[in-house]
C-alpha cells in the first residue's frame, strides 16, 4: 500500500466523454480517441477531426459513418508510459461498456500489462454505462480532486460515486439522421417532421430512450430545462452543461437562461461529438448535470 504523499495517479478517459481539449490540457487528463469512418476515410475522434467537421460530414455524406472502439494498442501503450513515469495507480473512466467493446479493450490491456509488469501499479477501470460529458465530468472531477492533493483512495470513491448518478437529457430538433441510421422509418420521420415533433432523449444507466416529444423548436429548451431541474439534486451547488449540436445560438441561450430560471448558478457549454451526433444528428441540445444515483 503507498503513502498518499508518494502516490503519482494517471487519469484518463476516450473521447467520446465529450472533454474539451481546454480541459484535457489544463487537469491533465489522457484521452483515448475512437475512430470514425467517413465515406471511406478514417479519423481517429478528438485527434483528427472536431464536432464541428464532424456535423458538416453527417449532413454531407452518402453512407453512414462508422465508429468504432479504442484500439488496444493505445491501453497497453499507455499503461507502459504512466509506469514509465513513475505512476503508482492509474484509473479511468470509459463509455457503456455495453455499447462499446472500449472498456473492455482496456480490461483486456490492464491484464496483459500485469502479465508483464507484476503488480508494479494499480489500474482501475470504470463502466460509466452512459455517454458524452456525463462521464466526462468524472474523469475531470478526478483530476481536480488529484491537484487538491487527494488519495487515490479519495479520487476513486468520489469518481465511482459521481459516476453513478451523472444524467443528461439531449433534444432532437430534425429527425433526418434517425431516418437516415434506420433508428426511424421513412414514414416516421415524415410525419414526425410535418407536425413539428421534437424527440427529447433521457440518456441514464447504460440507455439512450425516447422519454417524449414536444412541438416545435421553441419548446426544446423548455423541456430539457424542466426535466434537469426536477431531476438535479443540489443545483444551487453543481455546474450544468450544457451540449450543444448545430443548432442557432438563440436556442443555446434560451436553454442557459431556463437553466438560470430554475435555480442552477453555474452553466457551461461544450459541443456535442461524434458518438452522440451519430445516433441524434447534428441538429441536437443536451443538458448534463448530477441527479439522484443508480442503483
Amino acid at each position: 500500500m503507498t503513502d498518499k504523499k508518494t502516490e503519482k495517479i494517471c487519469i484518463f478517459t476516450d473521447s467520446a466523454s465529450d472533454i474539451t481539449h481546454e480541459e484535457a490540457e489544463r487537469w491533465d487528463v489522457k484521452v483515448a480517441p475512437l475512430h470514425v469512418t467517413v465515406d471511406d476515410q478514417t479519423y481517429l475522434e478528438y485527434y483528427e477531426i472536431s464536432p464541428q467537421e464532424y456535423w458538416k460530414m453527417l449532413e454531407e455524406s452518402e453512407t453512414f459513418p462508422q465508429t468504432a472502439q479504442v484500439g488496444m494498442e493505445w491501453f497497453l501503450n499507455l499503461y507502459k508510459q504512466a509506469h514509465e513515469d513513475g505512476c503508482t495507480h492509474c484509473i479511468g473512466v470509459l463509455i457503456n461498456g455495453s455499447g462499446s467493446g472500449t472498456y473492455q479493450a482496456a480490461c483486456i490491456t490492464r491484464d496483459m500489462f500485469y502479465d508483464e509488469y507484476g503488480e508494479a501499479m494499480t489500474i482501475e477501470l470504470i463502466d460509466s454505462r452512459c455517454y458524452s460529458y456525463t462521464y466526462g465530468k468524472v474523469a475531470v472531477t478526478g483530476a481536480k480532486m488529484r491537484e487538491e492533493g487527494k488519495s487515490f483512495a479519495e479520487i476513486s470513491a468520489e469518481m465511482n460515486s459521481l459516476v453513478k448518478g451523472m444524467k443528461a437529457y439531449v433534444g432532437i430538433y430534425n429527425l433526418r439522421i434517425l431516418r437516415k441510421s434506420g433508428r426511424i422509418s421513412g414514414g416516421a420521420a415524415f410525419v414526425g417532421d410535418a407536425l413539428g415533433l421534437r424527440p427529447i432523449a433521457v440518456v441514464f444507466d447504460g440507455s439512450v430512450d425516447v422519454m417524449c416529444k414536444v412541438r416545435g423548436d421553441k419548446a426544446v429548451a423548455n423541456k430539457l430545462a424542466d426535466l434537469a431541474a426536477k431531476d438535479a439534486v443540489d443545483k444551487e451547488h453543481q455546474t450544468v452543461r450544457i451540449m450543444y449540436g448545430d443548432v442557432p445560438e438563440a436556442q443555446i441561450q434560451t436553454l442557459e437562461d431556463k437553466l438560470r430560471e430554475k435555480g442552477f448558478r453555474d452553466v457551461e457549454r461544450s459541443p456535442l461529438g461524434i458518438m452522440v451526433t451519430s445516433n441524434t444528428g447534428p441538429n441536437a441540445l443536451g443538458v448534463i448535470f448530477r441527479g439522484a444515483p443508480r442503483a
